[in-house]
C-alpha cells in the first residue's frame, strides 16, 4: 500500500518513540569512554556483566524476584531464546504444545526444527487450563510426553489477553505432574495499562520449571535485537554451553553496553511512563472506535496492555473477505489464518496492532473496516 494507508498490519513500536534523545546521549556516551573498544570485541557467552547486573535489579524492583546473576542470560530478542530452547529442549520429533491461536513466528520457528506441534484452546480469559489437562492426557494415552508449553500469558499476541493468576497455577500443577517445561514468552510485561500485572509463571512456580522471556524491542527499541533469559541455574548454564552461544560471543554486547548505560541513568522508568501513556491512548482510540461503528453482532477482546486487540466476525463473513476489501479502500490487518495451527481456525478472526497506527487515523481506520465487514455480508 501507499503511505496513505491506515495500517493495524504490524506490532511495531511508534517509530516517534524509538530514538530519544536519552538513547541518543546513552550511544554516545559508550562510544566517548575507555570502554568502546571492550563493547566492540566479543562479549561474555551469558552476556555483558553490567547489563545483567541491571536486568537483575530491574526483576527485584518490578516483580519483586530474588535472582542470581546465575539465573540471567543476555539473548537477540524473543526469536532468539525461542529457537535456543526449541533446539536445547524439544529438538526434532519433540512435543511442543502451543496456544491456539499464538505468535505467528514462533510457530514457524517450532516448524523450522521438525518439532510436533499440538494446540490448546484459548478463551476471552486467555489458555484454557482444562482443555490443555485434556490435551496433555491424551497425548500421554497415545504415548506421547511434551516437553514443553510456549505461552503468551501477558497481552497476548495475538489476543491481547491476559491469563489470570489462578490458571497459571493450574499450568504450573499440570506441568510438575506430566514434566513439560513452560516457556513464558513475557515480552509485553512492562507494557501495562491498568491494573497490576499477575505475577509472572516463574515467580509463581519459584524458579522451577519455568523459562522466562523479557525483550527491550517492544519497549525500548527492537533494533537493538536484545533481551533476556530467566530461569533455573542448570537450564541457563545448558543454553549458555551450546554451540551456538559458545561461538557466538554474547548476544549484541555493543548494544547491551548502551542499555545498561541508558538503565543506569535513570531513563528507563521516565521512557515507560512515556511509551504505556501513548499505547493507552491508541488502545482506547480504537475501542472507542470499535465501540462506536462495529456491527452488533463483531466481537473484540479489550486489552490491558500490549499492542492488539483480536476481533472475532460473524460465522458468515470471512477474515481474507474483509482483509482484500479494506486493503481496497486503504486500510490493511492481519487475518487470523497465521495465528493457528490449522489455518481454517482463524478464518472469521482479524488481528489490529494500534501500536504503530497514527492517532488520529484510528477512527478513521476502524470507522471504514466496519463499513468493510457490512459489505464482506453480501
Amino acid at each position: 500500500m501507499g503511505e496513505n494507508c491506515i495500517s493495524f498490519l504490524i506490532g511495531h513500536p511508534d517509530p516517534g518513540a524509538l530514538l530519544t534523545a536519552e538513547l541518543y546521549a546513552s550511544v554516545q556516551s559508550v562510544i566517548n569512554t575507555s570502554q568502546a573498544s571492550i563493547a566492540l570485541q566479543y562479549g561474555p557467552e551469558q552476556g555483558t556483566q553490567s547489563l545483567l547486573e541491571v536486568l537483575r535489579e530491574k526483576l527485584r524492583r518490578e516483580q519483586d524476584l530474588s535472582i542470581q546473576i546465575e539465573n540471567l542470560m543476555v539473548v537477540a530478542g524473543s526469536t532468539h531464546a525461542v529457537d535456543m530452547l526449541t533446539r536445547l529442549y524439544a529438538r526434532s520429533g519433540g512435543v511442543v504444545l502451543v496456544e491456539a491461536p499464538t505468535y505467528a513466528d514462533a510457530i514457524h520457528i517450532f516448524r523450522d526444527h521438525q518439532v510436533e506441534l499440538y494446540a490448546v484452546p484459548m478463551d476471552d480469559e486467555g489458555l484454557i487450563t482444562s482443555a490443555l489437562e485434556q490435551q496433555v492426557a491424551e497425548l500421554y494415552a497415545r504415548g506421547k510426553s511434551p516437553c514443553m508449553l510456549y505461552t503468551i500469558p501477558n497481552f497476548h499476541n495475538p489476543t491481547g489477553s491476559t491469563l489470570a493468576e489462578a490458571r497459571r497455577l493450574e499450568v504450573i500443577k499440570l506441568a510438575r505432574r506430566y514434566g513439560f517445561l513452560i516457556v513464558e514468552d513475557d515480552v509485553y510485561r512492562d507494557l501495562s495499562f491498568e491494573a497490576t500485572v499477575p505475577r509472572s509463571f516463574y515467580a509463581l512456580a519459584n524458579g522451577k520449571q519455568v523459562l522466562s522471556i523479557g525483550s527491550f524491542s517492544k519497549t525500548l527499541a527492537p533494533g537493538l535485537r536484545l533481551g533476556w533469559l530467566l530461569g533455573p541455574e542448570d537450564a541457563i548454564q545448558r543454553c549458555i554451553g551450546c554451540g551456538t552461544t559458545q561461538m557466538g560471543g554474547g548476544a549484541n554486547p555493543f548494544t547491551a553496553h548502551i542499555v545498561a548505560e541508558y538503565c543506569r541513568q535513570g531513563y528507563w522508568e521516565k521512557h515507560m511512563a512515556q511509551v504505556r501513556s501513548l499505547y493507552q491512548s491508541r488502545r482506547d482510540a480504537a475501542l472507542a472506535a470499535l465501540e462506536r461503528y462495529m456491527p452488533a453482532d463483531v466481537r473484540w477482546t479489550r486489552p490491558a496492555g500490549g499492542f492488539f486487540t483480536w476481533l472475532r466476525l460473524p460465522e458468515h463473513v470471512f477474515a481474507q473477505d474483509v482483509k482484500r476489501l479494506a486493503l481496497q479502500e486503504g486500510v490493511e490487518m492481519a487475518s487470523g489464518e497465521g495465528f493457528f495451527l490449522n489455518p481454517s481456525d482463524g478464518a472469521h478472526h482479524l488481528r489490529l496492532a494500534y501500536s504503530c497506527a497514527a492517532y488520529d487515523d484510528i477512527d478513521a481506520g476502524i470507522r471504514i473496516l466496519a463499513q468493510v465487514i457490512d459489505r464482506a455480508r453480501a
